[in-house]
């Protein structure tokens, strides 16, 4: 009796809001097993009057401390689960009876695998188009199709303000009525418990009481019998959709405000969506009443991940059922809800690795609310569900309890889940809404949607790093900081902190006065100071050693601290797995962190080791941050780049003719000499470094919207100057200058810019009286929509080569990182040849697309380089 009082069906497992059984339980369960027999087998029950000793009192203690609700549940639950046992016979036969149910599930997975894996046959390669054609039509009608006619959404939703305008005077809202709670005292069959909700208002009706929560948790799927579990598992198969957050070892879960990004996995909980034909659409309300997002038929489960070292065997059995469960989930071609959906995915990935793989995670159909909301609005990036519920609610509500009692609080947030679920569920109704109204839809389903995936896939995947040649570099770095601290000492003439802004300023101008020895220097932004940026250094390196030696140690310390120090505190057991930003930018762009692997420069640093035996001469080392990544064994790092993006997007856009036929002939010469030939009218032969360096720098300022201010500091000369270049290059190609006017009267009119792929920008400075304020507008407005554009046709052939290997029965190419126009992949030896042309045929044939409504009239164009490390790539020829 009290082995099976202590089991995994005791009280604390069942419930994950229960208090857990203190861990000397175990320890002394034998010796005070016979003065238990004088007590009730269940908490809530009179107790003897014999006196328990002190150890005894302080279990009893623990195990009061269950709510009464969940006790009799787990009282009846017991009795339940008591009489099913003794009909099978023993604990063994149990487990048998599990197995089998596992087992009937086992075709079902095999069944949703990739129909490449299954058939055996080699996929052919698709062209590029019937990809994004196939990828397209297949997201589209797992959301189009299935969410809005299901979610309430019909032609006269999209009339809604006049409803609201209408309802407006009707303010009285009557809740939907709960349902009686259905006693479980009888021993009859056990059923899943239902989730009852008190009804909580959308954001045109929400009413000014706080919700009352009902006294029913999370069902935990380990206490199910084996006919509920079929049961479960049958639901699952009929749900419309599912809601999902993780929940983590400190009591947090993803729909908390602050999360502790350290915090382990505890467990998932889910609510699945039965029936959908009671969800308003996003601004419907009715004087009758307000519907609740949560029906009364809908299921609340958690699935615990952790593993304890106690009942292994049962422990194994009840994860292996999570992942069943999981399994099917992902694989229904449903919408799967979960705010935060990319750690959603990878902790699935992590923890059942072994059993799911990741090709079959990209079947599943995740909706984020989160990307959703920034798509919307890229400026805001939603960093809580509670900041996005505010959005979507007049009133908003606390995550917390105002109760500080331990047990009490943990309860409150468990009961909260299932309420917060269905606010998810019901905002992204209405952001699913917004996307269509605003022409956002087919964006948030063939790119953003999908990158989901490819991202949490990205996060599992491991980059190995040279642990020995890390701290080599480390130390070589370290050494050269210190020669160049004792040179600048020497040089100056006195000590001073290298790294100070404030003391190198009063080295630099006050004891040497080397302003007095150039022109006008730049002033800081704020102090109104002598600026000591990398730009000034640049000038005075000429008039005096000091700004030279400055600058190399800026260097090297930017080196050190970043991409060589700052990269040992993400390593793990020798590997390192980015973490990847899909809203962190305006742009579209992906930004990533731990390491911010795109931040890591492909420019070697040359490094003056000086040798002080007399005669022998110094030694030049060369260090390069990426030669510290390297492929694993029996793989090679391919490198796909596109050549130029953002100038051959302005290209396009603008229809300039001579920057058209720069790339649509053969490139024969550097694109940037040629453009300085182009621009200063010179021969190629004739143009020289600086006339190069000038050109380039102007047409990114252009391409990047920065101003002639920005634009004097890169090339070291005065905005005036900066200024009569930009006038001068605009003169020489007026395609460019047209298309810059024609863009920014576009945002004055609209109030936003798109890209090529439909991305918007909305920028609300535009038409202001400021005119610093309304200049950057228009600098971003030109900057969004080339660099926007860009970043569409990467996200396009990421998702277009990530579906081609998913589909494939053979490749298992991995791609690892993206560096703005880079793809980085790591790729089996005996498959280079294969994927490197698939993947040049891939990127190249995005010209062409289906995805945009007219091709682009410039070829774009793919380097490939190898390697098996990522700081020493050769290109790879076209074979």
């Amino acid at each position: 009796m009290w082995y099976e009082f202590c089991s995994s069906k005791g009280y604390d497992h069942k419930y994950p809001g229960a208090p857990r059984i203190p861990p000397y339980i175990t320890v002394l369960k034998l010796c005070i097993i016979v003065k238990m027999e004088h007590y009730t087998s269940y908490i809530g029950c009179e107790i003897s009057e014999v006196p328990l000793s002190d150890a005894a009192q302080r279990i009893m203690s623990a195990l009061q401390s269950v709510p009464t609700g969940i006790q009799t549940s787990r009282k009846n639950n017991q009795s339940i689960e008591k009489t099913e046992e003794n009909k099978i016979g023993d604990k063994d036969a149990h487990l048998k009876n599990e197995k089998e149910i596992n087992d009937s599930t086992i075709a079902l997975l095999k069944s949703s695998a990739s129909p490449a894996r299954s058939t055996g046959q080699k996929v052919r390669t698709v062209h590029t188009n019937e990809m994004l054609s196939y990828q397209a039509t297949k997201i589209l009608s797992y959301y189009q199709d299935l969410d809005l006619s299901k979610w309430g959404y019909g032609k006269k939703n999209l009339s809604v303000k006049a409803k609201k305008l209408k309802d407006d005077g009707k303010n009285v809202a009557t809740p939907l009525k709960r349902k009686q709670d259905v006693p479980t005292c009888h021993l009859e069959k056990k059923r899943l418990p239902l989730v009852n909700y008190t009804s909580h208002e959308r954001r045109y009706n929400w009413t000014s009481r706080r919700p009352e929560f009902s006294e029913n948790y999370p069902c935990d799927i380990r206490s199910l019998g084996n006919e509920e579990k079929r049961e479960l598992l049958a639901n699952i198969e009929q749900a419309v959709a599912f809601v999902t957050t993780m929940i983590f070892q400190d009591g947090s879960s993803q729909l908390n405000s602050e999360q502790a990004l350290t915090s382990s996995v505890k467990g998932i909980v889910i609510l699945v969506k039965n029936q959908t034909d009671h969800l308003c659409s996003p601004s419907y309300s009715s004087s009758d009443h307000i519907r609740n997002a949560a029906d009364e038929s809908d299921k609340l489960i958690y699935l615990k991940t952790e593993c304890s070292p106690l009942w292994e065997q049962e422990e194994q059995a009840h994860k292996k059922f999570a992942w069943l469960v999981l399994f099917q989930m992902l694989h229904r071609k449903v919408p799967v809800i979960c705010f935060n959906a990319k750690d959603f995915l990878r902790t699935v990935l992590q923890i059942y690795g072994n059993e799911i793989s990741w090709k079959q995670v990209a079947d599943s159909v995740v909706l984020d609310p989160r990307i959703a909301a920034w798509l919307i609005n890229p400026s805001d990036t939603v960093p809580s569900f509670e900041c996005l519920t505010r959005k979507y609610f007049e009133k908003s509500f606390s995550m917390e309890t105002e109760n500080t009692d331990t047990g009490t609080l943990r309860n409150a947030l468990y009961q909260n889940l299932g309420v917060n679920l269905a606010k998810l569920y019901t905002v992204m109704a209405d952001l699913t809404h917004d996307l269509q109204v605003q022409g956002l839809w087919k964006l948030f389903c063939t790119l953003e949607l999908p990158l989901i995936k490819i991202l949490a896939v990205m996060e599992t995947h491991k980059i190995h790093v040279n642990k020995q040649e890390l701290k080599k570099t480390s130390e070589i770095l370290g050494l050269r900081l210190k020669e160049l601290e004792q040179e600048a000492h020497q040089i100056a003439g006195e000590r001073f902190l290298l790294t100070s802004s404030s003391q190198l300023r009063e080295v630099l101008f006050e004891k040497l006065k080397l302003h007095t020895l150039c022109e006008k220097i730049p002033r800081t932004e704020r102090q109104q100071v002598a600026s000591t940026s990398e730009v000034v250094l640049s000038k005075l390196q000429d008039l005096h050693p000091l700004p030279k030696i400055m600058l190399e140690y800026r260097q090297v310390r930017k080196i050190k601290s970043t991409y060589v120090d700052g990269l040992q505190t993400c390593l793990r057991k020798g590997f390192i797995s980015s973490t990847w930003n899909q809203t962190g930018t305006v742009t579209g762009r992906l930004s990533s962190k731990h390491p911010n692997i795109q931040g890591i420069s492909k420019h070697p640093v040359r490094i003056v080791k000086k040798q002080y035996i007399k005669g022998k001469e110094e030694e030049i080392v060369t260090i390069s941050p990426r030669a510290l990544f390297v492929s694993k064994k029996g793989y090679t790092f391919l490198a796909a780049d596109f050549s130029h993006i953002e100038l051959r997007i302005l290209a396009d856009l603008s229809s300039e003719p001579e920057l058209l036929k720069l790339f649509q002939e053969p490139e024969t010469t550097d694109i940037f000499t040629t453009l300085a030939s182009q621009w200063k009218g010179i021969p190629s032969e004739e143009v020289k470094q600086a006339d190069r360096e000038q050109a380039k720098r102007v047409v990114y300022s252009v391409v990047y919207g920065a101003g002639k201010e920005r634009l004097a500091e890169c090339l070291g000369i005065t905005p005036l100057q900066a200024s009569h270049f930009i006038e001068s290059f605009m003169q020489k190609y007026k395609k460019v200058n047209e298309f810059t006017k024609k863009t920014i009267e576009q945002c004055r009119t609209k109030g936003y810019v798109v890209s090529i792929m439909g991305r918007k920008r909305p920028l609300v400075n535009i038409n202001a009286q400021d005119y610093k304020l309304r200049t950057q507008a228009e600098r971003q407005a030109v900057n969004f929509v080339v660099q926007g554009s860009a970043a569409d046709l990467c996200k396009m052939a990421m998702v277009e080569i990530f579906t081609s290997v998913v589909t494939s029965p053979t490749l298992t190419a991995r791609l690892i990182a993206q560096i703005h126009d880079e793809l980085l992949f790591e790729v089996e030896d005996s498959q280079i040849q294969e994927f490197s042309v698939l993947v040049k045929r891939t990127m190249e044939s995005l010209q062409q697309t289906t995805a945009l409504e007219v091709p682009l009239k410039v070829p774009l164009k793919v380097i490939l380089t190898t390697g098996k490390s990522w700081g020493c790539m050769t290109e790879l020829q076209e074979m």
